[in-house]
């Protein structure tokens, strides 16, 4: 029994790594624009509730809704390199549905918490792990769903 499980793990890490590899640039790109949005996200959340005096869901609703946008133009273009137009059925509407959900489960979270304080640092973070948990679902859905096919070639120049 234990060699089965431990064939299964190895068969996991494997092909966990080999993904890893394969794509390791554009993950890494992934990772800097959530650095950005997570920044820009949290700055605004901070200036709602410490400047503004809002509640952590309005705040919440208001930092998702604005750090959205970075982040779509960021993901379209230097992460997945999609230089077309934009489509609005395939690219925005997917991409603010993510949002959505990602806003939905942050403010749940955050309506929750408040029930047992409203301290910033609390809301922040509890903001922060709800948008983790919905962080490595949206690659999935991005890089195998939403801009599966190839960016558009790079112009070249006429020599």
């Amino acid at each position: 029994m234990t060699a089965v499980a431990s064939t299964s793990v190895t068969s996991t890490l494997g092909t966990a790594r080999t993904f890893m590899v394969e794509n390791r640039e554009k993950i890494i790109r992934y990772c800097g624009v959530s650095v950005v949005n997570v920044l820009v996200g949290q700055g605004i959340l901070a200036f709602c509730l410490l400047v503004l005096d809002l509640s952590g869901v309005l705040s919440q609703f208001i930092a998702a809704s604005l750090s959205a946008i970075p982040a779509y133009i960021l993901s379209r273009r230097w992460v997945w390199k999609q230089r077309g137009k934009d489509s609005f059925r395939t690219e925005v509407l997917p991409f603010w549905t993510m949002a959505i959900i990602g806003l939905v489960f942050a403010v749940a979270s955050i309506a929750i918490m408040e029930r047992f304080t409203d301290h910033p640092i609390v809301i922040m973070l509890t903001s922060l792990g709800a948008y983790g948990v919905v962080w490595v679902g949206k690659y999935f859905v991005l890089d195998k769903i939403m801009w599966r096919v190839p960016a558009d070639p790079e112009p070249t120049s006429a020599n």
